[in-house]
């Protein structure tokens, strides 16, 4: 919660090492969609622990709600390969973590 506060905006951190991502892209998981506040951590990091996909998780808060949502995340280096795991999650965008940019589908 204390890196979700410092970074509202969103941040990608590796599932391990809880340091931040700084370079690839970040994809949401389907199975973690909608996670919000305490509970919607909780979900999450019983998803990544379990995951053999997942390697991070992250978070943003959704400013017109007031709901901060949290994603176990797949970090990959290749761009046509987040794209295919993103249409595979049903997600309407991922993010290229080293500029800082929402790629939409």
């Amino acid at each position: 919660m204390v890196i979700a506060a410092a970074n509202a905006d969103g941040f990608t951190v590796d599932a391990n090492t809880l340091q931040p991502i700084t370079k690839g892209y970040a994809v949401a998981m389907a199975e973690t969609q909608n996670s919000f506040n305490a509970e919607g951590l909780a979900r999450v990091i019983e998803f990544v622990n379990g995951s053999t996909v997942a390697n991070a998780f992250g978070g943003w808060l959704d400013r017109e709600t007031g709901l901060f949502y949290w994603d176990a995340v797949t970090v990959v280096e290749d761009l046509e390969t987040a794209r295919a795991i993103a249409k595979r999650n049903k997600q309407i965008a991922f993010f290229d973590l080293a500029n800082g940019v929402e790629i939409r589908l």
